[in-house]
């Protein structure tokens, strides 16, 4: 793969698929060595120098935007992160991150139909290529909250299981209310939630699970059980 931009926050990046061209490549993407996936528009090339918008994104927007189900401007807009700008003057590139390029009646980015009006076949290699990319995009900020959600719901059992052992042991043999066991698992699902917000789904058949995990907590007289939901989904990208 030819090279395109070294970035500081993402690496170097790779020309990977091309398209859309004219004389020049128009709408392409681009991966780095982590194998990320990156959209990029070049919204200018004339005398005053070249420009690109690029969003890091994933193969599943890729494909949506292939199949106009959403356009190359909310793929830039809602469905990629990063926010880059590359400017090529003089030959020198110069890259800035959430610049004025990136605002709302920015004229570079591009119009509100600015679908690919894709003809019956026209990209079957690239939906299958990207289709196949099994990566699973995360949004950081909000996996790191349902990491620090889950770790709360397990510190939270220690004193339930202390209290209930301690009662076990003077009366017998006692039973959790499923009551319990709902609300523990309620505060799980609610947790995942906050990924799900940051992606409008489609078609969760082609989403793979956020987590799937089980916490426990034993004593001799009592145990203590709660499984993670499995039914929510993020994207296989």
């Amino acid at each position: 793969m030819k090279e395109f931009i070294k970035l500081d926050k993402y690496g170097q990046l790779y020309i990977d698929r091309v398209l859309f061209e004219s004389y020049f490549p128009i709408i392409f993407t681009c991966v780095n060595d982590n194998n990320e996936i990156f959209i990029c528009v070049c919204c200018q090339n004339n005398e005053k120098g070249c420009k690109w918008l690029i969003g890091k994104t994933n193969g599943i927007n890729i494909i949506r935007m292939l199949r106009d189900e959403i356009t190359i401007r909310q793929l830039l807009l809602e469905y990629s992160s990063g926010k880059i700008s590359v400017d090529y003057v003089e030959n020198e590139y110069a890259v800035a991150y959430n610049n004025s390029d990136w605002d709302e009646n920015s004229s570079f980015l591009p119009k509100d139909d600015s679908y690919m009006y894709a003809e019956d076949g026209e990209f079957d290699d690239e939906i299958a290529y990207f289709s196949s990319v099994a990566h699973v995009y995360y949004e950081a900020e909000y996996y790191k909250r349902i990491t620090e959600v889950l770790g709360t719901i397990g510190k939270g059992i220690e004193p339930i299981t202390e209290t209930l052992t301690t009662f076990a042991s003077a009366i017998g043999n006692i039973t959790i209310p499923s009551e319990i066991i709902n609300t523990l698992k309620v505060v799980g699902e609610v947790c995942t939630n906050l990924t799900i917000t940051t992606e409008k789904y489609m078609n969760q058949e082609e989403y793979k699970p956020v987590f799937n995990s089980t916490f426990s907590t034993s004593t001799e007289g009592l145990s203590i059980e709660v499984g993670a939901d499995n039914n929510n989904f993020a994207d296989a990208a």
